[in-house]
């Protein structure tokens, strides 16, 4: 797989979704959500307002997906799910346009039951088809609120949403496009050797929570010139990993206690040429910085 992949056309896919965030609760969305009940009605609704980029197909996720493993795929479920795409490319899995195309292709495969599972939302307890009922109907009519809220899940378990979610949302909103993600950093820190944490405790890292892996997602990516580097990248995830296992109360746990630890590194090294050091170096770094955060633990 070196060559171009199949998927929506970026300029009109993007263009579908500026369209229906555009009103809240209007026509536009309320089609969507509707379509969105029957797979057949979303997909036509989907190809209609976009087109396809020819290009070489990928291979669909083998396993079997329910609502609630497609919402939230377990550890193996994603493992496999790289597997299948390990051989995209970066520069393409981090296009919202890729991802869509491959969930639409599980949707007409039937791999993905209903299209109504991308409404699905947290821990909130009810299905996907009956967020969409309760967003178009309840009280009437439905709210506008509710209306745009569901059409907005709709598109970050899809592909992601970049107009309302920022570049972050393609690593961190999709079932597919972060689970390539998450696993191609767990697979790339491995690689580097016995040194490293087991895959287990990168995992408890790259899992923990959604929020938990947003943050660490959003300041490589709004902070490159300190987190661009993937030696820093696996070296911070590597030491957060090694900190947990070691110490299993630490308040690093916790999102913001992690939100201090990268707010700091950041502000410490942004003008070192981390870039230059090697593995075990800025992992040395690392570790420093995440022991004096640690000290407050209880």
């Amino acid at each position: 797989m070196n060559g171009s992949y199949c998927e929506l056309e970026p300029e009109s896919y993007l263009g579908l979704q500026t369209a229906l965030l555009k009103e809240k609760g209007g026509d536009a969305q309320r089609r969507f959500l509707s379509a969105a009940r029957d797979s057949g009605d979303f997909l036509a609704l989907v190809e209609q307002g976009t087109r396809i980029v020819d290009g070489e197909p990928v291979g669909g996720f083998d396993g079997a997906l329910t609502e609630s493993s497609f919402k939230e795929p377990t550890e193996d479920q994603e493992r496999r799910m790289y597997e299948i795409w390990q051989d995209v490319p970066p520069r393409v899995a981090c296009r919202v346009s890729f991802w869509a195309s491959v969930t639409v292709a599980h949707i007409r495969s039937g791999k993905i039951a209903e299209a109504s599972w991308l409404a699905s939302n947290g821990g909130v307890a009810e299905c996907g088809a009956e967020r969409i009922d309760r967003a178009l109907y309840e009280g009437g009519g439905g709210s506008a609120r509710a209306i745009d809220d569901c059409v907005r899940t709709i598109f970050r378990r899809m592909s992601g949403l970049p107009a309302a979610r920022g570049n972050r949302s393609v690593f961190v909103n999709p079932t597919f496009g972060r689970a390539w993600w998450r696993e191609r950093l767990v697979a790339r820190i491995l690689a580097r050797g016995p040194a490293v944490e087991y895959r287990e405790a990168l995992l408890d890292v790259v899992r923990r929570s959604q929020e938990y892996w947003e943050r660490l997602v959003t300041m490589i990516v709004s902070r490159g010139s300190v987190f661009g580097s993937v030696d820093v990248q696996d070296a911070l995830v590597n030491g957060l990993a090694k900190h947990l296992r070691e110490r299993p109360n630490t308040s690093l746990m916790r999102v913001a206690a992690l939100v201090t630890l990268l707010r700091r590194f950041s502000n410490v090294y942004a003008s070192r040429e981390l870039a230059t050091l090697e593995f075990g170096e800025i992992g040395d770094i690392v570790d420093s910085l995440i022991g004096h955060i640690g000290r407050s633990d209880t």
